[in-house]
């Protein structure tokens, strides 16, 4: 084939490939923006954490946490002087779903708890296992220590243990959203609980702290989870716990768990005096040593 030939067919067969794409619309800016935004609600509502991150962060919270009880030995035991009406009182126990958590009040975790509630409808108790024969189903407690000594043994044994974590000025705050909120004054409130504190032994730890509710030097929990992070790291918890069946995590929107806002937990921080900061400070230390709550305002002032 002559050369002219070559370079007109050549011509003919770029000029068809630029026709072609001069065919097919491009979006505009309004369409690509509506993608944009579209791409990324789904991967907001895929977890952000991954399931290595997760397994890491569990490492790193219980040798933290081993290390704070390594420190003050006398946490690995508890006094048997309290009493069963006292001890374990925070520990909540699902028999179907072999499995018990810990929370402190204020927790509010509305997600959590709801999607227990669902599992334990829709799970069969032959399948997940059973208590002692002493525990027949009509007897059945939610909380621990409304079993006997051997049935908290048996449960503390064998069930999956999980501890839930949160800034404990946080659930000050909740606290008093909740319950008493226009009734007093969020200083009225704090002045209260430091007259409780105070009043119940002075003997350097907190009655409302992590360490004296849910003795996680006494108890080898399998799971910490904190709060800020409950919704990043549900979807890995409930796979790793119930490994038999993939379970799918209400709409975030539809299940987040409830907390008074970052502004006015600000707000009601600095309303306070120094004095009642420093106070609150010290009353949870423990936790701050034993737990990574570095994003708290009160171990922020302890620094």
């Amino acid at each position: 084939m002559k050369l002219w030939m070559r370079v007109c067919v050549i011509s003919l067969g770029f000029g068809t490939i630029f026709l072609w794409m001069g065919m097919i619309r491009r979006p505009t800016h309004q369409e690509a923006d509506s993608i944009q935004s579209a791409d990324h609600e789904k991967t907001a509502r895929r977890p952000f954490v991954t399931f290595d991150i997760f397994i890491h962060a569990q490492h790193l919270r219980k040798k933290k946490l081993r290390d704070f009880c390594g420190k003050f030995p006398e946490f690995t035991s508890v006094n048997a002087s309290e009493g069963g009406e006292h001890l374990l009182s925070s520990l909540t126990v699902s028999p179907k779903l072999l499995m018990v958590h810990c929370k402190s009040p204020g927790g509010a975790f509305d997600q959590w708890e709801e999607l227990i509630q669902a599992m334990e409808k829709g799970s069969d108790a032959g399948t997940w296992g059973a208590l002692p024969e002493d525990h027949q189903p009509g007897t059945l407690h939610n909380k621990l220590r409304d079993y006997n000594l051997s049935t908290m043994e048996h449960v503390l044994r064998t069930y999956t243990k999980v501890l839930f974590v949160r800034d404990p000025f946080e659930r000050l705050v909740s606290m008093y959203m909740q319950d008493h909120a226009g009734e007093i004054t969020f200083d009225e409130f704090i002045e209260v609980i430091l007259a409780m504190e105070t009043s119940e032994g002075g003997d350097g730890v907190s009655a409302s702290s992590m360490i004296s509710l849910c003795h996680p030097c006494f108890i080898r929990y399998d799971y910490i989870v904190m709060y800020d992070f409950l919704e990043a790291e549900l979807y890995h918890l409930i796979n790793r716990i119930f490994s038999r069946q993939v379970i799918l995590l209400p709409s975030p929107k539809d299940s987040k768990p409830k907390s008074p806002p970052k502004w006015l937990i600000e707000n009601l921080f600095r309303g306070l005096s120094g004095q009642q900061r420093n106070q609150l400070s010290e009353i949870y230390s423990q936790d701050f040593a034993a737990f990574p709550l570095h994003g708290s305002l009160l171990w922020n002032h302890t620094e």
